[in-house]
């Protein structure tokens, strides 16, 4: 029996695959085994795979005839899992060599259910690779005093991603957790593994290549449809474990409501740069989103934003639509015009994020 399965779902990332397959064929960890499931890949990315399981027996290859969601894919592989942890990678990004080991010793040490390392994200800005690095404390938690702690991994989103993290399979399989079937479906699978999660170690050290955008590519401009309602579905899940863990005081709940106020911003930026919908579409979304009852949520609650996003938030506080409107147009031309610095103040704003010099 290994003592870690790695699982990564595969899509039409024949370019990066490779890399991503010996981050993990090159850990100094060795007790694991590998299941890459081929999600319908049309573009070669199925070769690529099938060249490196020919020349290592831990690599388990499944297919799918079609694309399906990636939860779909994983909870497949999740099901036939041999190990005592999992762990989770995409297909486009990379990890550090030592990285299984040192979390894995973590999680036997401290018999953890949970553990969470920080990771890098890596932009390509004018041609040039820029990458930040967002780390938690390094502390092993007890159930109790992880909870009080959670809001500021969670709104730094170090608890909301999966590809940092060891889960206990048994703790999963005990606990019934899957992915649920879905968009945007990492911050409920996390969401549900800390409802009742028990030991948690965080380790400091980033380990993960996470790309937020590419050389010749920037895909947070891609516009998704799923975005506005996506968010409101992930504060709902969120105040559900709070509620659940007895926690409503007055500074977690800011803390959160904060966290909401920098996505809702987002979100507004997004839909105002679609450029697959006219203004009128755009501004019945942007009402959408202000009248939301989880904005009022984080307008009712927010507290001490750092300046920049609270002038930000001011169209978003006022429910006004076209105040929203000409935000949004200029976060768009600002990101345009000034790409490297909107990445190093969202890093900073949004993840206190330290740029790797």
């Amino acid at each position: 029996m290994p003592s870690i399965t790695v699982v990564m779902p595969v899509y039409n990332t024949k370019e990066y695959v490779g890399k991503a397959i010996e981050s993990i064929l090159n850990q100094t960890f060795r007790d694991y085994e590998f299941i890459i499931i081929d999600n319908g890949s049309t573009d070669g990315s199925g070769e690529v795979i099938d060249k490196y399981a020919a020349a290592d027996p831990r690599i388990r290859v499944l297919r799918n005839k079609e694309n399906v969601f990636i939860a779909e894919a994983r909870n497949k592989a999740i099901e036939l899992a041999k190990g005592q942890y999992l762990y989770l990678i995409d297909s486009d990004d990379w990890t550090l060599p030592d990285m299984l080991e040192i979390m894995y010793n973590r999680a036997v040490e401290y018999q953890a259910e949970y553990v969470v390392a920080g990771y890098f994200m890596d932009y390509y800005v004018n041609g040039k690779m820029v990458s930040y690095t967002v780390c938690p404390d390094d502390k092993n938690y007890e159930q109790e005093e992880f909870r009080k702690n959670a809001v500021k991994y969670l709104t730094r989103t170090i608890l909301t991603v999966p590809w940092n993290k060891l889960y206990s399979i048994p703790y999963l399989r005990e606990h019934n957790i899957k992915f649920c079937n879905t968009k945007l479906e990492d911050h409920h699978f996390n969401m549900d593994i800390i409802m009742d999660v028990n030991r948690v170690c965080m380790v400091e050290k980033p380990f993960y290549h996470y790309y937020r955008s590419r050389q010749g590519t920037d895909s947070e401009l891609v516009y998704n449809k799923f975005l506005n309602q996506k968010k409101r579905d992930h504060l709902e899940h969120t105040l559900q474990v709070y509620e659940h863990w007895g926690i409503s005081d007055r500074e977690t709940m800011a803390q959160l409501a904060n966290y909401h106020m920098g996505r809702l911003v987002q979100c507004v930026a997004q839909t105002v740069a679609n450029s697959q919908t006219d203004k009128k579409s755009k501004k019945e979304e942007l009402k959408e989103i202000v009248d939301d009852k989880y904005t009022d949520f984080a307008i009712r609650n927010v507290k001490k934003q750092p300046f920049k996003m609270a002038v930000l938030s001011i169209p978003i506080k006022m429910r006004n639509v076209s105040l929203c409107y000409a935000m949004g147009s200029c976060v768009g031309f600002f990101k345009s015009k000034f790409s490297g610095l909107y990445y190093k103040m969202r890093a900073d704003v949004a993840q206190n994020a330290k740029e790797n010099k």
